[in-house]
């Protein structure tokens, strides 16, 4: 069945208000915690490891205007216990009701006031660093980004970037999506940029430029081989180490868009019959795995 954009539109704001209902209701390995954060309060939910292990602030994905920090609580909860850290999803407002720089300012606020407040939640280490998928990876990169402008006051040892969407300016055509995903990958840009330039670095941080990089953290990309998303990836893994950060790259064999949060998930209809036999037939698994171990390798 076909949507228009419109209908479309419409779809993804009903799936949004599920989601967010969802946050609260759904039962998770984690403990939810509202942050008081200045002129709003900021649901993340911690899952608890030893409190001198590493921090590790997670973003999901879902374009800007879909998913919440309580959807990927299988995965959360295996990161959090095979990377042996702290782990904590912040739920990050969505777009188009919060554009930019809404979920950005959330994710910096948010690991700002933990850090002042650590002894609190019972988090002694001062190994911090800043995880994302996909608009997560985004979101991840642009933390890092405003991080630098501001002096590096979050001391963020690492950002993880798992087939970052870091170029909201390049229309889907382009990037090589196919034309079912082309009307959805449109509506992302459109909502989550508002009227700012979507070539801003702190939008799509592939434009940032050499002398903006020099400050950001070292980073560990993981990319999809099969992914549109590949190249905008391995741009910006190309203009880090340019600027001579250290950044280290691996990459899923003939892997889709998001195979990490897939390898999670039951076959349904919102999945490519390619996407469909990998996950069945055990691929995405094993490369969800060698991702985790090549993460892990980093700490």
């Amino acid at each position: 069945m076909a949507f228009t954009y419109e209908e479309l539109k419409s779809g993804m704001k009903e799936l949004a208000v599920l989601q967010n209902r969802q946050f609260w209701e759904q039962k998770i390995h984690g403990e939810r915690h509202l942050l008081p954060l200045s002129g709003r309060e900021m649901p993340v939910i911690i899952y608890a490891g030893d409190p001198t292990a590493p921090v590790l602030f997670c973003c999901y994905g879902g374009g800007f205007i879909m998913g919440s920090a309580a959807n990927d609580d299988a995965c959360w909860t295996e990161l959090q216990k095979k990377l042996q850290v702290n782990l904590i999803s912040i739920n990050y407002r969505k777009a188009p009701e919060s554009p930019f720089p809404c979920a950005l300012y959330d994710v910096y606020d948010s690991i700002a006031y933990l850090e002042r407040h650590r002894a609190e939640y019972g988090i002694l280490s001062e190994d911090w660093s800043v995880f994302g998928f996909s608009a997560g990876g985004n979101l991840a990169a642009a933390v890092c980004l405003l991080d630098a402008q501001r002096g590096n006051q979050l001391k963020l040892r690492r950002q993880i970037l798992n087939y970052p969407y870091l170029d909201l300016s390049s229309s889907p055509k382009a990037k090589g999506h196919p034309e079912s995903e082309r009307m959805m990958y449109s509506l992302f840009p459109e909502s989550y940029c508002g009227a700012y330039d979507p070539t801003d670095m702190l939008i799509s941080p592939v434009f940032a430029p050499e002398e903006a990089l020099k400050h950001v953290p070292r980073a560990i990309i993981s990319l999809g081989e099969s992914d549109p998303l590949h190249a905008e990836g391995a741009r910006y893994l190309c203009k880090l180490r340019a600027a001579g950060i250290q950044a280290d790259c691996m990459t899923g064999v003939d892997m889709p868009h998001g195979y990490i949060e897939i390898a999670y998930q039951e076959p349904g209809p919102y999945l490519s019959p390619k996407a469909t036999d990998q996950l069945l037939d055990g691929r995405i698994e094993k490369e969800k795995n060698r991702t985790i171990d090549f993460i892990k390798a980093h700490f």
